[in-house]
């Protein structure tokens, strides 16, 4: 099962680095990369299409790449073991306490007077008409 795990990944960085370098390929509004590269050359072997034959390239190694992905996460996943699996309870759930109190605090019956020694806001005088 090893070999064949191994013989995805090879795949997947395969098939990663090909749909890299056909997505630069592939000719921008600009010119981009895709001149850099040898995008007239392309043009000289497929013709005038050769827009679809890279834009089905990448649709088809797109499609390699999500179901390889889909596959190796599943061979590789561990469907029987939790990370909880370990973790050994003392007391049953319901006799836990809970970390934040459910009880709202309550108000003090009476606000402390402020204190004599501060000095109260000025009132403005009115204003005469």
């Amino acid at each position: 099962m090893q070999i064949l795990i191994y013989l995805l990944y090879v795949l997947e960085i395969l098939v990663c680095f090909l749909l890299g370098g056909v997505i630069m390929l592939q000719k921008p509004k600009d010119g981009g990369l895709g001149v850099s590269f040898g995008g007239g050359m392309g043009e000289a072997l497929f013709g005038a299409q050769m827009g679809n034959v890279l834009t089905r390239t990448t649709i088809i190694l797109g499609s390699i790449f999500l179901l390889n992905t889909l596959v190796l996460s599943r061979l590789t996943s561990h469907a029987g073991s939790s990370v909880m699996e370990g973790v050994k309870s003392s007391a049953p759930a319901a006799e836990q306490p809970l970390p934040f109190s459910q009880q709202r605090p309550t108000a003090p019956a009476s606000a402390p007077a402020a204190p004599s020694s501060m000095p109260t806001a000025p009132v403005a005088p009115a204003a005469a008409k």
